[in-house]
């Protein structure tokens, strides 16, 4: 199944539902939460996990099986049921709603697949094989999480404040590209690891005025 890889954004501002309680459930409010979505979780039950989430206020739980209606101003939903027909159901509500819906274990009843995530802070790696082999895009994903550790969430953090200054400092083009990747493959990530985040940035800094006075 092609597929067309986006990242969504400001789901904090969006209705989102998870309709179901087990473990499948657990690992989409997970992610979700990652993302810093705002979740209502709808089902009768609810692992001990889920219901840890909910005594801390992390979401919200709708204590009763789906009923048709509960779409109705949702953004992105998740049917995560065991029982096919329940998820049929949500899937032509979701249709009839304009909704984003993802069914767990079940390609043909969703406009969206959920890709395996290595997430670093605001680095985001993501891995899909379409939905023919998720076990393959999870096996991606474990060697990517042991090649990119938790240090890129910082460097990326710190390549984001160095932003303006790349912007303010170079002409839009092959120079600013270059200087960009200058910057990357240059030192700054060894000097973060050792003397931390404001050394890297002095240093990152330095590098950006003598790259760009030198351009």
């Amino acid at each position: 199944m092609k597929t067309y890889p986006i990242c969504l954004i400001n789901l904090a501002d969006k209705r989102t539902l998870v309709i179901g309680g087990g473990q499948v459930a657990l690992r989409k409010v997970r992610g979700l939460l990652e993302a810093d979505a705002v979740i209502d979780v709808i089902s009768p039950l609810v692992t001990d996990d889920l219901e840890n989430l909910v005594n801390k206020s992390q979401l919200n739980w709708i204590r009763r099986d789906y009923r048709r209606g509960d779409l109705s101003g949702a953004f992105l939903v998740v049917a995560a049921t065991d029982d096919p027909e329940v998820n049929e159901r949500i899937w032509q509500e979701a249709q009839e709603e304009g909704c984003l819906i993802n069914t767990v274990d079940d390609p043909a009843h969703c406009n969206f697949i959920l890709p395996a995530l290595v997430r670093r802070g605001e680095f985001t790696l993501a891995v899909s094989s379409g939905g023919a082999s998720p076990t393959l895009a999870r096996y991606i994903r474990e060697k990517l999480e042991d090649e990119f550790g938790p240090e890129y969430g910082e460097f990326t953090a710190l390549l984001g404040d160095l932003r303006q200054d790349l912007l303010d400092n170079t002409s839009p083009g092959d120079e600013r590209i270059n200087l960009a990747y200058q910057l990357i493959e240059s030192q700054v990530l060894e000097v973060l690891n050792r003397d931390g985040y404001d050394q890297a940035k002095s240093y990152a800094l330095d590098l950006l005025k003598s790259g760009s006075n030198h351009g």
